[in-house]
């Protein structure tokens, strides 16, 4: 499941249900506010107990249509007995389509389809061309205490966030500074610190 849905926002922004002016948006927005924080955390609230974790046997496929989403292939059919289901957001550890992705519905033990089409490199652990090491698929655990901070997130971003290139502006006890790809207010971004892992360089 993704970090919140739009109707969760809603909620937390004190939008009445029948007013739908901003659904759309807020939409758009909550996978980019998912990244930013990952991004700003340093961490993707990756599940310890719902992952499949391989040297070989994945294989990564570029979907071309509506009907051919991208998908991930195991050829230990493990992904139903491992918990990893429609629906979720997982996070792909290694390879080239490392990051967070959503999986849709259809998923089988042996393959889960995204939501996402033509984003995928096709990559297969078991080529013998572009090769890759370990990789690990988890289901995202997104803590619950994050949702008020990521309405606000998304609320900033539709009602006040300004394209001034800046990385951080201060204007006496106001400051902004950059989360992931987006501007946000200090105050706000603080709110993340909890959820920090410490960056080793």
């Amino acid at each position: 499941m993704a970090l919140l849905t739009v109707a969760e926002a809603k909620v937390y922004l004190r939008i009445s249900t029948g007013t739908t002016t901003y659904n759309e948006l807020i939409g758009e927005y909550i996978p980019l506010i998912e990244e930013d924080i990952c991004s700003y955390c340093n961490n993707w609230f990756q599940d310890k107990a719902i992952f499949v974790e391989y040297s070989g046997g994945l294989a990564f496929n570029k979907g071309t249509t509506d009907t051919s989403r991208d998908n991930i292939v195991d050829d230990s059919y493990n992904f139903t007995s491992a918990g990893l289901t429609s629906g979720m957001d997982i996070a792909v550890s290694g390879g080239s389509n490392h990051g967070i992705h959503t999986v849709s519905s259809g998923q089988t033990t042996a393959i889960l389809y995204m939501t996402s089409t033509g984003i995928f490199v096709n990559q297969d652990q078991d080529a013998s061309y572009n090769p890759v090491g370990s990789i690990r698929i988890s289901r995202i655990d997104w803590p619950v205490h994050l949702k008020p901070t990521a309405a606000k997130m998304i609320w900033y971003q539709i009602d006040k966030a300004k394209p001034d290139g800046a990385i951080s502006e201060r204007i006496d006890d106001y400051s902004i500074t950059y989360a992931g790809a987006r501007a946000y207010p200090m105050q706000l971004v603080n709110q993340l610190d909890n959820f920090k892992n410490i960056r080793s360089h």
